[in-house]
């Protein structure tokens, strides 16, 4: 499975964990033209703002590679007055998550297997 075809399923999951109601907007990023995450869900406040950085991984193993690029997504995203809430790697059932720190969080998505 592309991680395209992984978009709506993990929207749905990322709207039921940040609710509209409670000001989270969810942003799905163009990978094409830059050096991305696959979503940023995001929520203003008075003086800051709110940002969970997401990324899909396709593949049936989380590598190193995975793991640098939501590093350098958080970096990009982490400027002054943006609190990085958390940051989630999504990825298929069965996928093999070894590498993955405890403090990045996972979404295991049902509607594909590795």
């Amino acid at each position: 499975m592309r991680a395209v075809d992984m978009y709506p399923y993990v929207k749905a999951n990322l709207r039921k964990r940040f609710p509209y109601e409670d000001g989270w907007i969810i942003r799905k990023l163009d990978k094409e033209r830059a050096d991305n995450p696959d979503f940023v869900v995001e929520r203003r406040r008075k003086t800051r703002t709110d940002k969970v950085i997401v990324e899909v991984v396709a593949d049936c193993k989380v590598t190193e590679e995975h793991l640098e690029a939501l590093e350098r997504h958080t970096q990009k995203f982490s400027t002054e007055g943006v609190r990085i809430l958390t940051r989630i790697i999504v990825v298929c059932a069965g996928a093999d998550t070894s590498l993955v720190p405890k403090d990045i969080d996972l979404m295991v998505l049902r509607s594909c297997e590795c």
